[in-house]
């Protein structure tokens, strides 16, 4: 708020019958103002015009001092801080130019170990916001099939390995390394492993990947693309040119 209110003031003694006025004032200098010390470092633009035109020789502007608990409380915040590189994955963007948009596909699964071999349609949707999949079926009426809420969970789909399926714990979206193990203190150190070293590198199907005639791997189940709606058409011709 503010500290001293707008009147004049006098000066300190023993010249306390006088006001201070402008020719008091210049860059790096020191004014008492009832008995408390100030410092002026520096001015604007306007008042060192309207000094210099008085023909006040300014001084030269000074740094501002370094405040001793601001220093101390980023002594303290520092140390808090973990010592090791953190990985950021920004996918804000993404998220806020396409969210609420959703590509849909009409599916056939053609499932080869079912008794009557009769192909199962499906509705597969792409959600642009973050690259998930999920998948519903369409069940007929009286056709003996157990309704269920999905065929697949909404999650990114992995493009299936020929060498088959990773086993638990091979994928991970970060690795840590332990640089000490249990020499110090019987404590371990951890770090990030910023390099990923030794890690698997998954390729996901994309929106790219995607396109009417096209077989999909989803968990060793060929699907195949039959159709799609009218907005993902317009996506694929304003994108792809398709």
């Amino acid at each position: 708020g503010t500290i001293v209110r707008r009147h004049r003031i006098p000066l300190p003694p023993p010249h306390e019958d006088q006001f201070y006025t402008i020719d008091h004032f210049n860059i790096n200098i020191e004014v008492i103002l009832y008995a408390r010390r100030y410092k002026i470092i520096d001015c604007d633009q306007f008042t060192k015009n309207f000094l210099r035109k008085m023909g006040v020789r300014l001084n030269p502007p000074v740094d501002r001092p370094d405040d001793p608990y601001t220093k101390e409380r980023q002594k303290i915040l520092d140390s808090m801080k973990p010592l090791r590189p953190y990985e950021r994955i920004d996918t804000l963007k993404q998220f806020l130019e396409h969210d609420g948009q959703v590509l849909r596909f009409f599916c056939v699964w053609d499932d080869p170990e079912s008794m009557f071999h009769d192909p199962r349609e499906l509705v597969l949707h792409y959600y642009l916001s973050d690259d998930t999949i999920d998948i519903k079926e369409i069940i007929p009426v009286n056709s003996g099939r157990d309704a269920v809420p999905l065929f697949l969970r909404r999650d990114k789909l992995p493009k299936y390995a020929p060498t088959g399926l990773h086993q638990p714990g091979t994928i991970t979206s970060r690795t840590v390394l332990n640089v000490f193990g249990k020499l110090v203190g019987n404590r371990g150190r951890y770090i990030l492993d910023n390099r990923k070293t030794g890690a698997v590198h998954q390729e996901f199907y994309r929106d790219g990947d995607l396109k009417i005639g096209a077989v999909i791997n989803v968990w060793g189940r060929k699907i195949i693309l039959c159709d799609c709606d009218e907005f993902t058409k317009e996506y694929y011709r304003t994108k792809y040119g398709i």
